[in-house]
């Protein structure tokens, strides 16, 4: 997962709300929307009680409540597939999941991860490096144009990377590309990185969320002033481009008549915005959605439907309680390694992940199996062990056996969880349980998910969140974890840490860089920066008709949607 930037919700009009919303043709949405409103208050009611006796009408109905809330119809060789949120349809500044997966459809980058996660040619036809690796020069594919029709040179590649690494532009990928000293065009077709130091992670890194942005829009304006372009008029490079966006809604994208590769097989790819992965769940049973993220306690349902397979895939990802250091309660290692004690994380797996994921060494999960340090020991439950730890830092047990410091100030915080999801928020439960048996008064706050990150996480008006990084295919983890940079929201700060953490970036030669980052994981241990949960495996419930979704991950799959299909 990457954060958001603080943005508006994406709409077609000018403020949102009913200007985001797409009428049928000929039909005057507002009065006629009213009156069968009115007459049936209830959607969910008017579904079940008309079933029986009034299926034509109570169809009609739907459909006509349906059509002027703006959800499209799909035709007949469409994929549709779920967001939690609203998306801000620009690679650079949006790097939330909703935003992530819709953006690989729309924008190319110059490279993109294959089966294996390694990277390939994709706006870039081939590279070289230099023997000190600090130059990268990338030829470009010819004849690519953008969305609009307009020709992609490498003056775009040299516009986006200055505005991913330009302070002011408000891009969540500058610390991403913090090694890049600068971009120069030799020519229409040629464009060289100069970088600061030799940096191993740079090709992933240009194929996870750098997709490449148009300059010709961007003329006279800055990056963070076209708004029309990051909600509703987006131009990229992609198989698909947007046709139709509706905030709250859908996103409707129909094939590129311009892609420069094979020629999408699929008609249109409808992203629709459902923030409650039970209703998730719930469409796609109902032929409503055709990819459908789950979590483990939808299992049972999504495995009785003949219509449904369910696709296990390893993904980078950690799900870990983020506890914000910046806040007095956290600054001491001793409470950090308190808390890891103090949680029974093989509970969580068991219990709500129904083993769908594997316990944690630290923050470099097990499928980059290179750089896993393996001879580390699964975590611990250790709660009387974690007490004696709380009692080294100050911390007291009252008469209550709650814990309380030298001023008799309690050990109490506020969890923030996303709302909607039912694995992280019974997850987020276990972690309030089993502090409160130490001690601790955790209480548990929800949220919608974009308006977590974006009020709370991003500006740091929080104490602890329960949420997750899904990182690049690399064990880089500078970003998230080296003081003062844009994605350690957790406001992490350790000297070794970081000196690890720069040299393992730095370093080209593979068995050096694993030695670098076992010690990496080792200082975790001693001084943890969040409290890692599990590292989960994706599990997709994907409907059968469904043909040529490439078996990784659904954020890299969608790098190759022009491959999908759909057997109607």
């Amino acid at each position: 997962m990457r954060m958001p930037v603080h943005r508006k919700a994406l709409t077609t009009g000018a403020h949102g709300g009913a200007q985001g919303r797409k009428a049928l043709p000929g039909i005057p949405c507002a009065p006629l929307c009213a009156s069968v409103v009115n007459a049936f208050p209830g959607l969910g009611i008017l579904r079940c009680a008309f079933r029986a006796q009034h299926r034509p009408f109570a169809s009609l109905a739907v459909a006509l409540v349906i059509a002027c809330s703006g959800a499209p119809s799909a035709g007949p060789n469409a994929l549709r597939i779920p967001l939690i949120n609203d998306p801000i349809l620009n690679p650079v500044l949006a790097p939330d999941i909703g935003s992530v997966l819709i953006n690989k459809v729309i924008f190319s980058s110059l490279v993109r991860p294959d089966q294996q996660l390694h990277p390939v040619p994709d706006l870039a036809s081939s590279w070289t490096t230099s023997e000190d690796g600090l130059e990268y020069t990338f030829l470009l594919r010819p004849g690519v144009k953008w969305h609009d029709g307009e020709p992609f040179t490498a003056n775009d590649v040299k516009f986006t990377f200055d505005q991913i690494t330009d302070v002011k532009s408000g891009s969540r990928l500058r610390s991403d590309f913090a090694a890049v000293a600068g971009v120069d065009v030799i020519d229409s077709l040629t464009v060289r990185f100069r970088l600061k130091a030799p940096f191993a992670p740079f090709l992933a890194l240009l194929g996870y969320n750098a997709g490449i942005l148009p300059a010709h829009k961007f003329r006279d304006r800055k990056l963070t002033e076209a708004s029309d372009f990051s909600r509703s008029a987006p131009v990229g490079t992609g198989p698909f481009r947007v046709v139709q966006a509706a905030s709250g809604s859908a996103i409707v994208l129909e094939r590129n008549p311009y892609y420069y590769g094979t020629t999408p097989a699929l008609d249109q790819v409808i992203f629709r915005i459902v923030p409650d992965v039970n209703a998730q769940v719930a469409q796609l049973l109902a032929g409503e959605l055709d990819i459908v993220p789950i979590e483990p306690a939808n299992l049972p349902s999504v495995e009785r439907a003949k219509t449904v397979t369910v696709v296990r895939n390893p993904i980078v990802q950690h799900v870990y309680v983020g506890f914000n250091q910046s806040r007095d309660l956290f600054k001491s290692p001793l409470v950090r390694q308190a808390l890891d004690l103090a949680v029974n994380r093989k509970a969580i797996v068991d219990g709500v992940l129904k083993g769908a994921a594997d316990l944690p060494r630290g923050t470099i999960p097990m499928v980059l199996s290179e750089f896993f340090d393996s001879s580390l020991t699964a975590p611990a439950y250790l709660p009387d062990s974690a007490k004696s730890l709380l009692s080294r830092a100050g911390w007291r047990s009252d008469d209550k056996q709650m814990l309380r410091n030298a001023t008799g100030k309690p050990f109490a915080f506020t969890l923030l969880v996303d709302k909607g999801n039912p694995t992280r928020e019974q997850a987020a439960l276990a972690v309030q349980q089993d502090l409160k048996r130490v001690g601790i008064d955790a209480s548990i706050e929800t949220m919608e998910f974009a308006t977590l990150v974006r009020d709370r996480v991003l500006p740091g008006v929080y104490d602890a969140v329960l949420i997750w990084w899904t990182t690049p295919p690399d064990p880089d983890q500078f970003s998230f974890y080296t003081t003062g940079q844009d994605n350690n929201h957790v406001r992490y700060s350790n000297a070794r840490v970081d000196n690890l953490l720069a040299a393992g970036r730095a370093t080209l030669d593979a068995v050096h860089r694993r030695e670098l980052y076992n010690a990496f994981q080792r200082e975790e241990l001693a001084d943890p920066p969040v409290l890692v949960l599990f590292y989960p495996r994706e599990l997709l419930a994907v409907d059968r008709r469904v043909q040529g979704l490439p078996p990784i991950g659904l954020r890299d799959a969608l790098r190759h949607a022009e491959q999908i299909s759909v057997k109607r």
